[in-house]
């Protein structure tokens, strides 16, 4: 695969932030995997929805940026029979990857749900989004369950987070980790 090439496709369609980080082998094509380059792979305000990576089709020598059906649906993947399903991490990793972020991704709550149900039960929570409150800042939680939420004060004042109390079963949390 011409690494230029794909570069040049991946700056002309989707923009110049974006950088090839991995490529795959397969018998019948080649795949050229980017990031963005302020933001790891994990961190979903670097993440494009609708779009896959570049593949080099061995057979016509044809690039091509893959839409997101493509991959799911074509044959591009077939020879990636040993797929493993992730682990789910424990809270200690998720902390891990939020102060490596320095940002809350919406992965993360789910993750730390999983965990807490893992290890405790229903967590009953639910994320809100209101047009108020800027969803890039903030995240408004809801549960039901006190000790669930308690778990998430714990957290976040681990984190040295702010939050807000807003009602008995909701809180508003800050997603920005600032360095002084």
């Amino acid at each position: 695969m011409n690494l230029k090439k794909a570069q040049e496709i991946i700056d002309e369609i989707i923009g110049e932030n974006y950088v090839i980080y991995k490529t795959e082998d397969s018998e019948k094509y080649t795949f050229a995997y980017y990031k963005h380059l302020n933001y790891d792979c994990d961190d979903q305000r670097g993440r494009l929805i609708g779009v896959g990576p570049v593949v080099l089709i061995k057979e016509t020598g044809e690039y091509k940026l893959l839409g997101s059906g493509e991959m799911v649906f074509g044959d591009y993947f077939d020879f990636n029979q040993n797929f493993e399903e992730p682990i789910p991490l424990n809270s200690e990793e998720i902390m891990a990857k939020i102060i490596r972020h320095k940002y809350v991704n919406e992965d993360d709550m789910f993750e730390l749900q999983i965990d807490w149900e893992s290890k405790f039960g229903d967590s009953n929570l639910s994320i809100t989004y209101r047009k108020e409150i800027d969803f890039k800042k903030y995240l408004v939680i809801n549960s039901q369950n006190m000790e669930f939420l308690n778990f998430i004060k714990l957290f976040w004042t681990k984190l040295g987070l702010n939050f807000e109390v807003l009602t008995e079963q909701e809180i508003l949390l800050s997603r920005n980790i600032t360095v002084a």
